[in-house]
């Protein structure tokens, strides 16, 4: 697979957005279905793959670890903990007042805190652990690479973070450390792969004229050694709950799916629906859970089993065409009247 230079246009770049979106509307679907024979072979990689894209797009800095720091608390953990207490907020409006009580909010409280989808914690928006999950696992990367810079070292230190994780998530899967730690040492060594794949995509000029070809067969490994996977062990992959089953065909599915992902959005190169849908991942990432309980409440109120139940298999799409129209149409709006208001200020003055 052949990792085409960075052409940017207004910084952005045109495949990994598309990545992007697609990785977002394989969250929604993951998260739509209900049951495990139906989602086992998206979680079996989209996590991975989104750790993977943050890689892929990571700069080494020579700012100092707290710069470093406190750049991306801003970039993550702020984000996160004002999604995390506005869909909190938004839950306790949803709930009736016979499902409250205040022991229940101290520990939801605690856990947003914490920042651990475990144990409970995030119940209501339990997403929301990849983000402080992916800011340990940016901010360790980033201390790595003050470190170190040579490819077989980086390796090395990825596959010891690999098989750390792993023990872990084997004999200790009672571990629950503050920002998930413990998975992200998994989540590591796919951002750790994307980064050195960005860095030596020189190594893979092979493939630049078989991408076809490579994104079929990584797909098709991928159904596959997921299914082996999801049958041997009788439970899907879910790295949430840092349960990755088979060690080598954890990493051989999340792999295969990656490079199947990452190679159709070079294939397709520019759509703008993707690209803007992979834009605003993150407001899609954050909301999408919270919304869809509601959403899914009103459609069967509204209608009844018998004019449901033939579309039952196509209801996951268009929950997931509902929710992203509805959280993309709710922040345009908020961004509007936020300019209306900038411009009313200016007016004024």
């Amino acid at each position: 697979m052949m990792i085409k230079p960075f052409t940017q246009t207004s910084h952005r770049v045109h495949w990994i957005d598309i990545c992007r979106g697609i990785g977002i509307i394989l969250v929604l679907y993951g998260h739509l279905f209900v049951s495990d024979k139906n989602t086992y072979l998206i979680f079996a990689f989209h996590m991975p793959l989104f750790f993977f894209i943050s890689g892929l797009v990571f700069r080494p800095t020579t700012k100092s670890l707290w710069e470093i720091t406190k750049k991306y608390f801003k970039q993550l953990l702020i984000p996160y903990y004002i999604f995390a207490i506005l869909t909190y907020a938004f839950t306790l409006i949803s709930q009736t007042a016979g499902d409250i009580s205040i022991s229940g909010i101290g520990y939801q409280l605690f856990g947003i805190i914490y920042g651990s989808g475990s144990d409970g914690m995030l119940g209501y928006n339990v997403v929301l652990w990849f983000l402080p999950c992916l800011f340990i696992t940016k901010l360790t990367f980033a201390a790595i690479t003050k470190r170190l810079s040579q490819t077989k070292l980086l390796i090395c230190i990825l596959t010891v973070s690999a098989i750390t994780g792993y023990l872990l998530s084997l004999y200790f899967p009672w571990l629950k450390l503050p920002f998930n730690f413990e998975i992200a040492l998994t989540g590591l060594t796919f951002f750790g792969t994307g980064y050195l794949l960005r860095i030596n995509k020189h190594l893979f000029k092979i493939f630049a004229n078989q991408k076809p070809l490579l994104a079929i067969t990584a797909l098709l490994f991928t159904i596959l050694i997921a299914t082996v996977n999801y049958h041997m062990s009788g439970a899907k992959v879910d790295l949430r709950a840092n349960q990755l089953d088979n060690f080598f065909l954890f990493y051989l599915g999340a792999f295969g799916g990656i490079i199947s992902w990452i190679t159709i959005s070079q294939i397709i190169a520019k759509n703008t629906v993707l690209e803007y849908i992979g834009r605003h991942s993150m407001i899609i990432f954050a909301w999408h859970n919270v919304i869809a309980t509601d959403l899914e409440n009103i459609v069967n109120s509204l209608l009844t089993q018998d004019l449901l139940n033939p579309i039952k298999y196509l209801l996951p799409t268009i929950y997931a065409f509902m929710l992203t129209c509805i959280i993309l149409f709710s922040r345009m709006v908020i961004v509007k009247l936020k300019g209306v208001y900038n411009l009313t200020n200016y007016l004024k003055l």
